[in-house]
């Protein structure tokens, strides 16, 4: 009795990673997330907390197994930088679009880098940096999942940054980088 469980058992894992294996995995896709913020700055004397919960908003286009084209908005939420007792409250959002690069893997997972530009707005409580036409590198990487038995979902779990240059007129400029550990589900239409 062991042996005919054990049998169709393998056989139904085999069959379900050859139903994924021929699967076409090309197509448009829109999801969300939710994640962890995190802030930090090369400048001395600058304290940085990040209080906020990101939110992500994702669509792209899967091409192949290996390739998708991503455009993200994300809203990072709230960040505090101190200097010399003196505090300035950041809002962040960014749009970004970015090539996913990864490879999706016969048993559904798929690990990924993602590398592209953003644009920024700190949503600042103070206006200290000129954010006007602020730019960010966006890079990410993360491990993505999509079961044999629901072929339009995935899952991800992932972390994305933007790294950016602050411009100052009396002061050396301050890279910054923010970034979020989340994870997300996206539908494949």
């Amino acid at each position: 009795m062991k042996s005919i469980i054990v049998a169709g058992t393998l056989a139904a894992l085999s069959l379900a990673t050859s139903v994924q294996a021929n699967q076409d995995v090309s197509g448009f896709y829109l999801g969300g997330g939710v994640g962890k913020s995190a802030i930090g700055t090369d400048a001395k004397g600058i304290k940085s907390k990040a209080d906020g919960t990101t939110l992500k908003l994702i669509g792209g286009y899967q091409f192949n197994r290996i390739v998708a084209i991503e455009a993200q908005y994300t809203k990072y939420g709230s960040m505090t930088l101190n200097k010399a007792n003196k505090s300035n409250k950041w809002d962040p959002k960014t749009f970004s679009i970015a090539a996913n690069l990864g490879y999706t893997f016969q048993n559904g997972l798929r690990p990924f880098a993602t590398i592209g530009l953003s644009s920024i707005d700190l949503g600042q409580s103070a206006k200290i940096y000129n954010d006007k036409d602020a730019k960010a590198i966006h890079w990410g990487a993360g491990l993505e999942y999509t079961p044999a038995a629901f072929s339009d979902i995935s899952f991800r779990i992932g972390y994305e940054a933007d790294s950016f240059k602050l411009e100052q007129k009396k002061a050396k400029d301050t890279n910054v980088t923010i970034a979020s550990a989340y994870l997300a589900a996206t539908y494949k239409f």
